[in-house]
C-alpha cells in the first residue's frame, strides 16, 4: 500500500469490469470495462473475452467508441452486445475469435435491452418506439451537438405519471416495445405496439415463444405493478400468464417447463424480491425462497456502479436456479433446487459480488471489496482464477480499511456500520468526523470500495457509515420499519450509532462533526441538521427537503404512495411535519446542496426551496448544480462533473472541519 490516499482527480484512473457472462461451454468468458475518458470528457467502454483460467485476454471491440453489455450466442461463435453509434445504443455483434462488428439496428431511439434467440440466428431487443406521435411536436431541424439524434421538441404533452424517467428523460410519445432482428441483417420487425412500455423479454427453449413484462392495461401509471404475458416469438396477441405483480429478471427453463422471476410477496415498499416460478401453462406462481429474508439481486451501494437489478440463471438440467443476494453488507451468488433447497455457490464475508454468470461447470463473478472496485473471478474445476487485474494503480495508494461495528439503535435494534481510519491515525488526537448516509431508504453500505469515503478518509477525517432500520440486507421486518416513518426511528439509529461511535474511540473531536448523504441520505442530512446543531457542516446531495412537493413531482409517485401513504390534500400534516423544510429556521449548519439539473427523482426544486429558504434567513449555504445530470450522477454521470462534484464535497468539509 502506498502512501498518497485517493484524490477526486484519481477518478480517470479507474477501470470498472463487470457484466461477466460465460460462452454456453463455460469455457470461455466475456465482460466489459468502463473508464472515464478526460479528453472527451465521457465515459468509455469496451468489450473483453478471454479463456475461463485467464489466459488469451483480448479486446473485441473499438475503445474509441462505447461497446458494452456482451451476451454470447448459443454456439459460442459470436457475441452481441450493445454500441453507443450515432448518439444511441445499437445492436452490435462481433465474431468471438475477433474481427470486424456488425451493426444490426438503426433504431431512431436505440436498443435499451436484448437476447439471443436459441437457435443463435436472430435476436430479440427492446427499442423506443413513437407511440402516440400526438405527444410530441418535434423540432424538424438537424440536430445541434455531436453525438445528438434530434433537438428537444417545440412541446411535449404529458397525459399520465409516467410521461419521465430519470436517466432516460421525458418519454416525449416514445414507449419501449419489443421487435425481432436477424443476424443477416435487414430492417428490425416490431412484435408490440401501443401505449405502453415493454419493460422484460425471455424466449422459450423452443424459440417458438416470447415470455414479456409490462402493463397495457388503462391506468397503469397509477400502479406500480405490471404483468406476465406470453405471445408469438414472431408477433402476436399477448396471453396473460400472471398479473399485478412485479415480476422482473425472467429466466426460461432449460426444458421449457417453468419460467422463473423475481418479485416481492407483495407490491408494497420494503419487501424482499424472492424466488419465483410459474409454469407457461398456467396457474398459481410458486415461491421458491419463501424463508430466504434476504433480497434477490441485493448488492452494497458505492459510488463504483449502479446496481444492475436481479438476474435469474437456470441450470442446464433445469433443477435450479442461480441468483444473487444480499445480506448484512456483503453478497453472494446462491441457487435455489424446485424444492425450495438453497445453496451458496460463493461466500464473501468482506466483499460482494456486483455480476455473475453459471454456465455448464463455471461461476463467473465480479466481485468487489474495500480495496477494489471489482474483478472477474471464474471457478471452475475446483480452482478459482482472477481473469482481471484492472487498477494495479490502487496498490500505489493509500486506503482505508473498514472496521465493522454493530450498534445498538433505537428500540433495540441492532444496527451495523463500518468505520474508516484516516492515515497516521493517532487515538491521542482529537479528529474530525464524517457521518454518511445512504440513499433508499432501503439501500445498504457494505464491503464495497467507495471512492467518496475513501477521498474523506484520506484528508485525514474519521468517516462512519450505517445501515440505520429502512437498510436491505437485515430482514424484511428491519427493511420496512422506516416505511411511513421517516425521520424518526432512522434518524435515532444513526445518532446512536455515532454517539456509539464518539464514546468507543475517545478522540472524536465534537466540535468538528460532518454529516453527508445522497438521495434519502440527502432527506436525512436535511432533516438532521434541523433537529441538532452538533454538526459543523453538511452535505446534501440531489436531496429532499418537502415531501409534500415531492410526492408526485417526481418520476415515482405511485411509489411515494406505497413509502409515504396516501398523501391528504386538504390536510397534508404528516408529509409536512416529516419534511426537513419544516425545521428550516432551526437550521444553524452551514450546508452545501449538490443537485443535478435533469435529475428526475429527486427534482433540482428540492434544493432550490432550501437554498432559497435558508439564503433569506441569511444563513450559510452554497448551492452547486450540474447541468444535464440525471439522479446518478455520482455513478454514471460525466466524468469532469463526478470530479468536480468530489472536489466541491471535500472542498466544504475542509473548509469547515480542517484536516485531520
Amino acid at each position: 500500500m502506498g502512501s498518497q490516499p485517493l484524490t477526486p482527480e484519481d477518478l480517470h484512473r479507474y477501470r470498472w469490469v463487470e457484466h461477466p457472462r460465460l460462452s454456453a461451454d463455460g469455457r470461455w468468458v466475456a465482460w466489459q470495462e468502463r473508464w472515464a475518458d478526460p479528453e472527451a470528457r465521457e465515459n468509455r467502454a469496451a468489450v473483453w473475452v478471454a479463456k475461463r483460467d485467464g489466459r488469451e485476454p483480448r479486446r473485441l471491440t473499438d475503445p474509441e467508441q462505447t461497446s458494452r453489455a456482451p451476451e454470447w450466442s448459443p454456439d459460442g461463435s459470436l457475441i452481441a452486445c450493445l454500441g453507443r453509434r450515432g448518439g444511441s445504443d445499437q445492436l452490435l455483434v462481433v465474431p468471438a475469435a475477433g474481427g470486424e462488428e456488425r451493426r444490426l439496428t438503426d433504431l431512431p431511439d436505440g436498443v435499451r435491452g436484448f437476447e439471443w434467440a436459441p437457435d443463435g440466428r436472430s435476436l430479440a431487443l427492446l427499442g423506443a418506439h413513437l407511440a402516440v406521435p400526438d405527444d410530441v411536436v418535434e423540432d424538424p431541424r438537424e440536430a445541434e451537438g455531436e453525438g445528438q439524434r434530434r433537438r428537444p421538441p417545440v412541446a411535449r404533452v404529458t397525459r399520465g405519471l409516467d410521461s419521465r424517467h430519470d436517466g432516460s428523460g421525458y418519454r416525449d410519445g416514445r414507449r419501449t416495445h419489443a421487435f425481432f432482428v436477424s443476424i443477416d441483417g435487414g430492417e428490425p420487425r416490431q412484435l408490440t405496439r401501443g401505449d405502453w412500455d415493454v419493460t422484460g423479454l425471455a424466449w422459450s427453449p423452443d424459440g417458438a415463444t416470447l415470455a414479456l413484462t409490462g402493463d397495457p392495461e388503462p391506468g397503469a401509471d397509477l400502479r406500480r405493478t405490471w404483468n406476465l404475458y406470453l405471445t408469438d416469438a414472431r408477433g402476436g396477441e399477448l396471453r396473460p400468464l400472471l398479473t399485478g405483480g412485479q415480476p422482473a429478471g425472467l429466466a426460461w427453463s432449460p426444458d421449457g417447463a417453468l419460467l422463473a422471476y423475481a418479485a416481492p410477496n407483495q407490491p408494497a415498499s420494503g419487501f424482499s424480491e424472492r424466488v419465483w416460478v410459474i409454469s407457461p401453462e398456467g396457474g398459481r406462481a410458486r415461491c421458491l425462497t419463501p424463508a430466504l429474508d434476504r433480497s434477490v439481486g441485493g448488492a452494497p451501494v458505492s459510488d463504483m456502479r449502479v446496481n444492475p437489478g436481479p438476474r435469474l440463471v437456470w441450470s442446464e438440467d433445469s433443477h435450479r436456479i442461480h441468483f444473487s443476494a444480499g445480506e448484512q453488507g456483503t453478497s453472494d451468488v446462491c441457487s435455489v433446487d424446485l424444492e425450495g433447497r438453497i445453496e451458496m455457490l460463493t461466500v464473501h464475508p468482506r466483499g460482494a459480488v456486483v455480476g455473475f454468470d453459471v454456465r455448464a461447470d463455471a461461476v463467473a463473478t465480479c466481485v468487489t471489496d474495500a480495496a477494489s472496485p471489482g474483478e472477474i473471478w471464474v471457478a471452475a474445476e475446483g480452482r478459482d482464477s482472477r481473469i482481471t487485474d484492472a487498477n494495479p494503480w490502487l496498490t500505489e495508494r493509500w486506503l482505508a480499511e473498514p472496521e465493522a461495528h454493530w450498534f445498538t439503535g433505537d428500540e433495540g435494534w441492532a444496527v451495523q456500520g463500518w468505520l474508516l481510519r484516516p492515515p497516521g491515525f493517532d487515538p491521542e488526537r482529537r479528529h474530525p468526523l464524517v457521518l454518511e448516509i445512504h440513499g433508499g431508504p432501503h439501500g445498504h453500505y457494505g464491503w464495497a470500495h467507495f471512492h467518496e469515503l475513501q477521498v474523506l478518509a484520506g484528508m485525514g477525517h474519521l468517516v462512519l457509515y450505517c445501515n440505520p432500520r429502512g437498510s436491505s440486507g437485515y430482514g424484511e421486518a428491519f427493511c420496512r420499519a422506516v416505511v411511513r416513518d421517516w425521520g424518526a426511528g432512522d434518524y435515532r439509529d444513526l445518532m446512536l450509532a455515532l454517539d456509539q461511535t464518539i464514546e468507543r474511540l475517545g478522540c472524536v473531536d465534537t466540535t468538528r462533526l460532518g454529516i453527508a448523504g445522497g438521495s434519502y441520505g440527502g432527506y436525512m442530512t436535511n432533516w438532521a441538521i434541523g433537529q441538532t446543531d452538533r454538526f459543523a457542516a453538511a452535505v446534501a446531495m440531489r436531496s429532499i427537503c418537502n415531501l409534500v412537493t415531492q410526492y408526485t413531482e417526481d418520476d415515482i409517485p405511485t411509489w411515494n404512495q406505497e413509502e409515504m401513504g396516501r398523501l391528504n390534500w386538504p390536510d397534508p400534516d404528516e408529509l409536512w411535519r416529516r419534511s426537513p423544510l419544516r425545521y428550516v429556521e432551526a437550521i444553524r449548519t452551514p450546508l452545501l446542496l449538490l443537485h443535478n439539473e435533469m435529475d428526475l427523482r429527486c427534482p433540482i426544486s428540492q434544493a432550490d426551496q432550501l437554498f432559497g429558504a435558508l439564503h433569506m434567513l441569511g444563513r450559510e449555504v452554497q448551492m452547486v448544480r450540474f447541468p444535464g445530470e440525471s439522479h446518478d450522477l455520482s455513478r454514471s454521470g460525466r466524468p469532469d462533473r463526478r470530479v468536480e462534484r468530489l472536489r466541491r464535497i471535500a472542498g466544504w468539509f475542509e473548509r469547515h472541519l480542517g484536516r485531520g
